[in-house]
């Protein structure tokens, strides 16, 4: 165990400098809110509440009134810790929000160079590391290399958003006449900071999105309730540059997101089942499935698959407050989230 948590604290001390041209603004793709978690990030087609700014904006425009939502998340067993924030504000023919993403970790180890030169300033006849070490970080770890310092890497991200609901009546002709649809548009104008150690950078990034939604009975001319529903998200549409001064820039590619789900609604149960599906590709081409049954607005149960990773949840409703927990299995360490809606 000891092993396994001081490899990872060195990979997020080491590898910055290595992946940040790749992987640049990684921490945004973490996700969001205890139900689209839970349902595998399979959210596009469907956000419709406070968390809507991060999978698509154009979601924002469901909300009324004033609400306050936030999450809280442990990270690979403590080694780092992710959280959420933010207010959504019903304004005259519109919605805005301001929501605020920060992952911290602290306490990284800094080591010396343990490059050959280092490990061997009189030469090495074998040329190379003591055998069977071909990485200087396996070294570190077998020799329980103490550190010289510690460090600290701080990633945050502001999105101001604004969504507008549109609802019309779809003229198709022939015998459908009109068909009534709601759709709603949003954008994100999100303002990214970083620091790892004494380096910092800054950059400004743009997200727009849209839903389709269209009841069931009026597509198919009889009772059947339910929703249809389709979303896109565009994600970093002007490639978000992150500049870390000295003509040092990483770049985040425009990612684009696209769903579809449809809705249940047993209306003598008062309650509906949805199945959403969501793709994405920003580095590599992902998959995202996911369900929820949700049993008179009071109790949600979740479940999906966040590409080859399972997710689950499950969140209760009163009075004002919802409140979501969900789980992600990862390689690197299960991810426990707990979010909070609350309606001011």
């Amino acid at each position: 165990m000891f092993k396994r948590v001081v490899y990872i604290v060195l990979m997020l001390s080491i590898a910055p400098a290595a992946f940040a041209a790749r992987y640049a603004g990684e921490f945004l793709e973490i996700g969001v809110g205890g139900r689209a978690v839970g349902m595998g990030g399979a959210y596009t087609a469907i956000a419709d509440d406070p968390t809507a700014f991060y999978w698509n904006p154009c979601g924002l425009g469901y909300s009324k009134g004033l609400t306050f939502s936030g999450m809280y998340a442990d990270l690979f067993g403590g080694l780092a810790t992710y959280s959420v924030a933010g207010l959504v504000a019903e304004v005259p023919g519109a919605v805005v929000g301001v929501n605020w993403i920060r992952l911290g970790v602290t306490d990284i180890p800094r080591y010396p160079d343990y490059d050959n030169r280092f490990l061997f300033p009189y030469g090495d006849s074998l040329g190379g590391l003591p055998y069977p070490y071909e990485d200087p970080r396996e070294l570190i770890v077998a020799q329980h290399g103490e550190p010289t310092g510690y460090f600290s890497d701080n990633e945050s991200a502001i999105f101001l958003s604004f969504a507008k609901l549109n609802e019309f009546l779809l003229d198709l002709g022939w015998s459908y006449f009109s068909i009534p649809v709601q759709l709603p548009v949003g954008a994100n104008l999100k303002i990214i900071q970083n620091s790892l150690d004494t380096e910092s950078a800054t950059g400004i990034g743009v997200d727009v999105g849209a839903q389709l939604r269209l009841r069931t009975e009026d597509l198919i001319g009889r009772r059947m309730p339910g929703w249809v529903c389709l979303g896109i998200n565009i994600q970093d549409m002007t490639r978000t540059q992150i500049n870390w001064g000295k003509g040092v820039r990483d770049v985040i590619p425009t990612n684009y997101r696209v769903g579809g789900a449809y809705i249940w609604e047993f209306v003598s149960l008062r309650s509906r089942l949805t199945l959403s599906y969501d793709t994405e590709r920003r580095y590599e081409r992902t998959h995202h499935f996911g369900g929820e049954f949700r049993f008179q607005d009071v109790l949600m149960l979740r479940g999906g698959m966040w590409g080859d990773e399972w997710t689950a949840g499950v969140g209760i409703a009163f009075w004002r407050a919802k409140v979501d927990y969900a789980y992600r299995a990862r390689d690197l360490g299960t991810i426990h989230r707990v979010s909070l809606e609350l309606q001011l």
